[in-house]
């Protein structure tokens, strides 16, 4: 039944698929694969991840007809779960006369790489096999843009759960973060980085959400590293007059629920240092900015692509003075996976043209990172509806340092 209901799946996305190439004028996309070698494509075809595939095989999906899969006669039942005409090689000549009669049949072809890499997470086809495929006539055209729209795009359910639910409860898991600090320090118990996020852990346990890695809990110089992350072993204490970052991220636990994604920042003590207030001030006005250009175009009906995100909010920080400081893209697609498969906000660790899109998620979160004492970041997700309209599920969202051991915080629970 459970192979059925996943063929019926795989058939109603090729169906998805074919009419997305028709749209793009792509003779068909490749799908191709060695040793595991292209994650996309498993994912895509659904095939089960315990698959024993150890030669190359091709998935061709046409924009019109039906699917082809060339498998090694070793291995006739890799892709039977795929419903495709079957085409067998045994050896490198055969494999490369049915490349040769399939391209001859489909010469442009969409395929996962990226021109100069631009994206890295598209590049999974090996230089050799770009240079076979070219060699035998095909015209290549990056997967990318059918990718996002096959992997990246979320359902009314996960949109639903995300809004109502995920995003909210991270933010009251965040304040409750923020008040176990003040708690322990005013009660002048010792308290430590890696105590927090296990206590953060204990709340996403409680509230049945995952995560596939530990929060990021960092003060001070520890901040300043963006990954950063506290363990068992490594963490440091937590004392009056620490600037301190929370990164948190989180979805239920059904199978395809997707993930929340927030950073805030506090203070220890009972007045936000000038100096810590100002970089926040100029981080989250980059990340304004940022927003306030999306719902531009959305409004407008203008496309905005990632690339131009990145340049809006990085300009705001370069102006202030900070641009060296600011070591990261401004954010990533957000799915199932906490990267996802869609637009980042990135034109500078890479340059991400694709558009941004109904029904998608991503983050925006710029820092400004000094190695020697201080780090600081501030995050946000935005969920772009079927209509256009620009959301942020995690509203209200941090425009001041908390300063966690004033008489009263607003902890906006």
């Amino acid at each position: 039944m459970l192979i059925l209901q996943n063929q019926l799946l795989l058939m109603t996305a090729i169906s998805t698929i074919q009419t997305l190439l028709c749209e793009s004028n792509i003779s068909a996309w490749l799908l191709y694969d060695f040793r595991g070698s292209n994650s996309i494509a498993w994912s895509v075809l659904g095939i089960p991840p315990e698959s024993h595939c150890t030669r190359r095989w091709a998935v061709v999906i046409p924009a019109v007809g039906e699917p082809i899969k060339l498998m090694h006669a070793i291995e006739n039942f890799t892709l039977s779960c795929v419903p495709a005409r079957e085409i067998i090689y045994s050896n490198r000549t055969s494999w490369t006369h049915e490349l040769t009669k399939i391209i001859q049949q489909y010469p442009t072809l969409a395929l996962e790489y990226s021109p100069n890499n631009d994206i890295p997470t598209v590049s999974k086809v090996d230089a050799g096999t770009v240079e076979l495929l070219r060699s035998l006539g095909a015209e290549l055209h990056s997967s990318a843009d059918l990718i996002q729209k096959i992997q990246a795009v979320w359902s009314d359910e996960q949109k639903s759960e995300n809004l109502s639910t995920t995003a909210p409860l991270l933010r009251i898991i965040m304040m409750q973060a923020f008040q176990y600090v003040r708690a322990n320090i005013l009660a002048e118990q010792p308290l430590t980085e890696y105590q927090v996020q296990q206590f953060i852990l204990q709340l996403f346990d409680k509230h049945e959400l995952e995560t596939d890695h530990p929060p990021i809990v960092a003060i001070g110089k520890n901040a300043a590293s963006p990954h950063y992350g506290p363990t068992e072993t490594q963490h440091s204490p937590i004392h009056r007059g620490d600037v301190l970052l929370i990164d948190m991220w989180a979805k239920g636990k059904s199978p395809m629920s997707v993930f929340a994604d927030i950073t805030w920042m506090g203070y220890v003590g009972e007045v936000v240092p000038e100096r810590a207030e100002h970089l926040f001030s100029v981080i989250a006005a980059g990340r304004d900015a940022a927003v306030s250009l999306v719902r531009e175009r959305f409004a407008q009906g203008v496309p905005v692509y990632g690339f131009e995100v990145d340049d809006a909010c990085r300009k705001v920080i370069d102006s202030a003075g900070y641009g060296a400081y600011f070591i990261h893209r401004t954010g990533h697609s957000i799915t199932h996976e906490i990267h996802g498969a869609g637009a980042n906000m990135d034109n500078f660790e890479t340059c991400d043209r694709r558009q941004i899109i109904p029904n998608t998620s991503f983050s925006v979160e710029p820092g400004i990172y000094i190695a020697v004492d201080i780090g600081l970041r501030t995050e946000i997700d935005v969920v772009i509806n079927s209509q256009g309209e620009v959301l942020v599920p995690t509203n209200p969202i941090q425009m001041k340092v908390l300063p966690l051991l004033a008489t009263e915080v607003d902890f906006l629970v």
